[in-house]
């Protein structure tokens, strides 16, 4: 089929024609026209007010994702306590073992009631003082001693009883969970009735390894105390692990919230709504050609 030159080029002519006419009818003349000019020589006073609930939607991720940020450095400070509290009843469990061994050595000889004496003694010193110093950001970690005062500790169980606890309460987002203190300190005061295992050990090297039969009976004792804190070693190690993975998790949600805001922010419209017009203008009613046709 044969192409008409003239015609189409008429044809175009009038188009740009009508195009520029409009053009000059919307940009030179009249209110309309100068309102139009000032969109696109100043930048417009109006309100952003295009997608309000996009906008609002997009703020609600930012704050959701800074809660949970929030919670993460919450949950990460109790992971911390925890691994000091792991640490310094590790440090604790391994001086009794030493006791332990050291009342073996008395009873069957292999090392003498003196020198066993000196080191024992120096031993239980170190364990009280374990037991009286531990603490985390003026939190006492063993001692109930020190929770009465600090509001920020609530202590369940009679203090100097074993299984006596401390509990902290750790916020992690809209709840809170209690972290767990262990009063060690009936161990620094020898009150031993409720572990009838342990019971008659004075921690105190002259009588514990009096002779032979006394230290061997020692041996038994401390052997015994030391299980006790073992397992109350092994939970905390457990429990560390744990709450350094919810960290971690809770991190990780709160940067797919952070990208998930920051793409959702990218797709919201940023034009006034005087602008959006005027694009429209322009584009769909200027053009020489229809692309819908």
């Amino acid at each position: 089929m044969s192409i008409d030159t003239n015609s189409l080029i008429f044809s175009l002519s009038m188009q740009l024609l009508q195009q520029d006419m409009l053009s000059n009818t919307l940009l030179t003349g009249g209110q309309v026209g100068r309102d139009l000019r000032s969109l696109l020589i100043a930048e417009s006073a109006s309100l952003r007010l295009t997608d309000p609930m996009a906008a609002g939607l997009t703020g609600q991720i930012r704050s959701d994702a800074g809660m949970l940020r929030t919670a993460s450095q919450n949950v990460s400070e109790a992971a911390s306590i925890t691994l000091q509290s792991e640490s310094n009843v590790e440090t604790l469990r391994e001086s009794l073992d030493r006791m332990q061994e050291i009342a073996a050595g008395v009873a069957d000889g292999t090392i003498s009631t003196a020198a066993g004496e000196s080191e024992y003694d120096d031993l239980v010193t170190k364990i009280d003082g374990i037991i009286s110093a531990s603490s985390y950001n003026g939190i006492s970690l063993f001692d109930s001693a020190g929770w009465a005062a600090d509001e920020r500790v609530t202590q369940s169980g009679t203090s100097g009883v074993p299984g006596t606890t401390g509990k902290i309460s750790i916020q992690a987002g809209t709840s809170a969970f209690d972290l767990s203190l262990q009063d060690l300190s009936f161990i620094a005061d020898r009150s031993f009735a409720t572990l009838s295992s342990v019971n008659g050990l004075t921690m105190v090297g002259a009588t514990d390894l009096a002779d032979a039969a006394t230290a061997s009976t020692t041996s038994t004792r401390i052997s015994s105390l030391s299980s006790y804190v073992a397992g109350i070693e092994s939970m905390l190690e457990g429990r560390a692990a744990d709450l350094s993975s919810q960290a971690a998790g809770l991190s990780a949600q709160a940067s797919i919230l952070d990208t998930a805001a920051e793409t959702r922010a990218k797709t919201n419209e940023s034009r006034t709504l005087e602008q959006l017009v005027l694009d429209y203008v322009i584009t769909n009613v200027g053009k020489i050609i229809d692309s819908s046709t």
